[in-house]
Order: C-alpha cells, then structure tokens, then sequence
C-alpha cells in the first residue's frame, strides 16, 4: 500500500515540475512594432549571421560575409552604415567598445575606442559664476569629448580584419546611404521632434535635422550630403581624412565656435586601447564582457553572481520571491558601480574582489527576503532619471566561427546636438558620463563618484555591455548586447536569465517584457504588463516603488542552434537579422 502512495506521490511531484517548468517558460512578450510579426525579427543562418537595429545595416553586412568577408570586416562596414542611418545614437563624432571572438585561436579581445576628455578639462569645468550647471555637459562644445569612432574602425582594420573586402569597399555602401538619403522611420522622427530645439540651436544641425524650422518627419527623406563627403575622405586617406586637414579643422572650429575646448593636439591623442576582457561563470557558463572604462561587464557579473545564490530558475520569472531578488542584486551592483568603477589609467579598482563569488555570497547575504532595502540605507544620494534609447548595438557570427559583439555612441540624442559645420559629424556629449560632481546625477540619472570625475584625456565611464556566452565545452553559444544607457546592462542580464533559467527560446528571450533598478533614483522601473496586479500588490508590499517606463533597450542576439544560427533583433525596434 505505502508502495502504491510512494509512486502517487512521485507521479505528481513530476506532473506538478512538469507544470511549473512550462508555466516558468511562458514569458510575458512585447507586442512588435510598425504591425510586424513576432517571427519577422528572428531569422535562420546554416553559416553566419548579422543581426543589427536597421535593416538595411544588416543587409550591408551580410554582403560583406558573401563576399568572403570576415566578421570583423562585415562590423566595420556595419558600424560606418550606422553611422549614416542613427545619427541619433551613433556615428563618426563618437566612440564605442567591441568584443572580437577569433574562433581559431579561441581568443576574445576587447577594443576601446570610446572618447576621452580633452586635455584641456579640468574637474570644475561645468561650473559657471560659482553654479554647476549640468547642461554645459549635455548640449554645445563644452559637452563635446574627443571622438574616436573612426580611430577605432581604421585600427580595427589593420589588427583584425581579413583584408579580403578594401577599406574603401567597407566605406562605400555608407556613401551612398548619406548621398542618396533615406526615409524618415519613426523612431528617428520621434528623435528629431524631442531634441528640435538643441538642434534649432545650431546651424548646422538645424539645416539638416529641422530645414526651415520644420523638423523632418516619418517618411521625409534625410539627405546628408556632407556627412558623404567626410565619409569619402575616411575611404581614400583612412585615420588621416578625419583628425587632419579640412575635417579636423571643421570640427575644431565648430567645437570652440559653441563654447567648447578641443585642440588639435586632442586629435593626435586617440589611438584605440586593446584590452583584456573580464570574465566570470554563472550556472556553468561562461561570460565574458568588456572590462572598465565599460562598467557594463562587471555590473553585469556581479548581479549573476548574486542570483547564483538564489533559485530563481525553481521559481519562475514571475514569483515575487524572483523579481525581489534581481532588483535587489541590480541595486547592490548599480551601487558598486557608482563607488569603484572608472578609468582603468586614473583609477585601481578592486576588479578581483567585485567580480569574486564570496563577495556575492555576502551581498546576497544581505537581502532581506521579504522587504526592499531602501536606496538611501545603501548609500544616501538621491536624483531623478531620464533615459532615452541613445545608442545602437550590433552582433555578428561568420562561416569561421569568429563573432563581433559591438555597441557605439554619441551618448544622449543627437549628442550634444552639434554638428560640425561643413563635415556632417553629429558630436557627442559624452562629457555627461563623467561625475560632473559626485553625487549629481547624469541625463541617465546616474550617480557618479570621485572615481568618475572629468580629468584631462580621462575616459568616461559607460554602461555598455557587449557579450559573449560560452558552454561548458568552451563553445560560443549567445552573442549580445544593447543600446540604452544603463538599462543596457539590465536588458543584457534579462535575455540570459530568460535564456538560461528560464529555458526560453531566443525569440522569446529578446522579446520578453524587462524591468529595471539602478540603484538610484529609488524606483523599479518596468514595461506595461509585465507584472500581474496581484504582483504589483506584492512588491509594492515588500517596499519597491514601481513605475512603469518605455524601454530604450534594443537587444541583438545571435544563438548557436541546430540548425546554425538564430538571429534576433530586438521587436521593440525596427531592425533585422539575416542569415546566410
């Protein structure tokens, strides 16, 4: 008889995994935009793959591979596309970080070719008649760091890429894109419209972004044609078509024009920083991200290494026990970012012990399982958050088995709304990534310490994550990454929480509804139906102020399959993924 119930007994503890598991996978998934499907994101690849926010990047890319190119090649032709098709997010006037897997030797190498403070900068620099003034480092020359977009593409060039497609044929499709121009799509539209009067503000920017004071609409045509003569000069005369002769002229002079401090010799100073990623384990696989001035990579592992203490994977994505325990491991890490992380040159930063497994032990220590710990008890600064989806990402896999995971930026829209006069370079306003003072927060609402202070040729700290997953068997299995500003870091975390405890498939990874907390502002920040109102309920008991947000995150995952590979771009956007 006790036989009989001990098998009852097992046959339902089976049935009641079996549910759970199911019901853990069923994940609450955006609705695509512009009336697309769900499956037009995601496309199949026997050989490689280019997955990017803009189709026809992606299809830029894809010729590269078809042409022998490598995935290296494919990212710079990729990167300069961008650079025509976002000049909201991206482009010449600023800088990124890229992650280049070499599948023969089994090698990842990070390269930095983010911008740095000209050597004129000085920590007091944003103060005016005694008063910070936070938007001296968001609009105009002041705002302005040395780009470093095109050093990073030309030094890439000659260290990575195959050389089987000329640098100017990489250049090429991008010239025809900036002369012959390209319709309006909404997001760019929705761009121009929230930063119209910053780009009012300067001629250059107006009579391109807003002709005739009207600023230019969805599916209006945007026609750069000096951008196309800046880029023809990179093609012919590579690093030196940009930071000498007539191009560095126009921007200098346009930099100092709207009050800004950039010299001649900041341009020699902007040769890219090969670097040792960070990497660590989480459930048996390996990732591996990019190191400081990024703090994506760190931030990042140390929220994985806190859930490792959590079985959040028994749990389900939904439980209130699984959402506690992520926003409280963010919190912890958001706030280790804002105390230690910065310029690698400038600062040491305890990088062994943030990333060690003990140190997560502790922190996950210190959760209290029922209720939130409040930001101000973690350290007392407060501020208020404004995000935006700046920023563009791309990831790409090739025939070889060699991957590329890349995000660049010219950080808030439009940067600091400048253009260089006569050049068509949108500038950056990577100034504002600096702790412009400690404790006033960035556009990102970002908290920044003496560790992020503004020196001379000092590199911004960034919340940029571009990934790589690797198997037990060494094998490369996710490549990802995404745009938007600290929710990069979280929108990174999600799709693989998704995709390895949750068991989801890609699609559905990338298309899961996501939510956010960086420490301060105090807020858990989340899609529109992605908690149930009981859940509201739930958290709100345990302490978390909720408030729901749009999000400005755009992941881009490539995942190794059966069949090859799965690309997704994110349905959120409007990009693309194809395979070959």
């Amino acid at each position: 008889m006790s036989r009989n119930r001990n098998r009852r007994n097992a046959l339902f503890l089976f049935l009641s995994f079996v549910f759970s598991t199911a019901c853990q996978s069923k994940l609450h998934l955006v609705e695509p935009s512009q009336g697309r499907t769900l499956e037009s994101y995601q496309a199949v690849g026997k050989k490689a793959m280019v997955v990017t926010p803009n189709r026809e990047a992606t299809k830029i890319g894809i010729a590269v591979l078809k042409k022998g190119g490598s995935a290296v090649d494919a990212a710079i032709a990729v990167s300069f596309a961008l650079s025509v098709l976002r000049p909201q997010s991206t482009g010449l006037g600023g800088g990124g970080f890229m992650l280049i897997y070499d599948h023969k030797n089994k090698k990842t190498v990070a390269l930095n070719f983010r911008e740095f403070a000209p050597l004129k900068s000085k920590a007091n620099m944003f103060i005016k008649k005694g008063v910070l003034d936070p938007k001296l480092a968001q609009e105009g020359g002041l705002a302005v760091a040395v780009p470093r977009f095109v050093a990073g593409m030309g030094d890439i060039y000659d260290f990575y890429a195959s050389k089987k497609v000329p640098w100017s044929d990489l250049i090429g499709p991008s010239i025809d894109l900036a002369e012959r121009g390209f319709s309006v799509y909404p997001h760019l539209a929705h761009a121009i419209e929230e930063k119209r009067d910053v780009l009012n503000h300067f001629s250059p920017s107006k009579n391109i972004f807003v002709p005739n004071g009207n600023p230019l609409k969805e599916g209006e045509m945007l026609i750069q044609k000096d951008l196309a003569k800046t880029l023809k000069a990179v093609a012919q005369k590579g690093w030196a078509g940009f930071y000498q002769g007539p191009i560095a002229a126009d921007i200098l002079r346009s930099v100092q024009r709207a009050g800004g401090i950039m010299t001649i010799d900041d341009l020699w100073h902007v040769e890219p920083i090969p670097a040792e990623p960070v990497a660590s384990t989480y459930r048996g696989y390996k990732i591996v991200s990019m190191p400081p001035p990024s703090s994506g990579g760190i931030t990042l592992m140390e929220i994985l290494n806190i859930l490792e203490n959590f079985p959040i994977a028994r749990q389900g994505p939904y439980n209130p026990k699984t959402v506690h325990e992520v926003v409280e491991a963010m919190k912890r890490a958001f706030l280790d970012r804002a105390k230690y992380l910065g310029d690698p040159r400038f600062i040491k930063m305890p990088v062994k012990g943030l990333l060690s497994k003990e140190y997560a032990e502790e922190l996950a220590g210190s959760i209290d399982p029922q209720k939130a710990t409040p930001s101000k008890n973690l350290s007392p600064l407060e501020s208020n958050s404004s995000l935006h989806e700046s920023t563009t990402h791309f990831s790409i896999v090739d025939e070889e088995g060699n991957a590329v995971a890349s995000t660049q930026t010219i950080n808030g829209y439009f940067g600091s709304g400048l253009v260089a006069q006569g050049s068509g370079i949108v500038l950056n306003n990577e100034m504002d990534d600096f702790s412009i003072e400690p404790g006033v927060p960035n556009a990102y609402g970002l908290i920044g310490g003496e560790a992020n202070v503004v020196a001379p040729g000092k590199i911004p700290l960034s919340s940029m994550t571009p990934t790589f997953v690797f198997d037990s068997k060494g094998d490369l299995v996710f490549v990802l990454g995404s745009p938007g500003g600290p929710k990069i870091i979280t929108a990174v975390l999600e799709t693989l929480l998704h995709s390895i405890d949750f068991k989801a498939k890609p699609l559905e990874a990338v298309a899961a509804k996501r939510y956010h907390h960086q420490w301060i502002p105090d807020v858990l920040q989340y899609e529109e139906g992605i908690f149930s109102q009981k859940l509201e309920r739930q958290l709100t008991a345990m302490g978390h102020s909720l408030q729901e947000t749009k999000a400005p995150w755009l992941i881009m995952l490539i995942a190794r399959s059966k069949e090859g590979f799965i690309g997704v771009s994110d349905p959120r956007g409007v990009g693309s993924a194809i395979g070959e």
